[in-house]
């Protein structure tokens, strides 16, 4: 029971640190940043451009599939291109 609740005292003074003291624990890149840094505006539009890739990566196969199945259906072939397996 002793090393129980020394162990919950310990844990508690530890949370009470960190807590106490955010520039020893900066849990993200921009904690300790100013409003007007240019690191802090950098690091935020990077953030969008990763975000945005997934959808600009899957916009430009759809873009390219559409204009592959435009393109087939414009030179007359009556069917639509389709996948034979071997």
């Amino acid at each position: 029971m002793k090393k129980r609740n020394l162990k919950a005292a310990a844990m508690t003074i530890a949370a009470a640190i960190v807590a106490a003291a955010p520039r020893l624990a900066n849990a993200c890149a921009t904690c300790g940043l100013s409003d007007d840094s240019h690191a802090l505006h950098a690091y935020k539009s990077s953030v969008l451009f990763m975000l945005a890739s997934p959808y600009v990566s899957f916009a430009a196969i759809g873009g390219i599939t559409y204009f592959v199945y435009r393109r087939s259906v414009r030179r007359g072939d009556s069917t639509p291109p389709t996948i034979t397996k071997r």
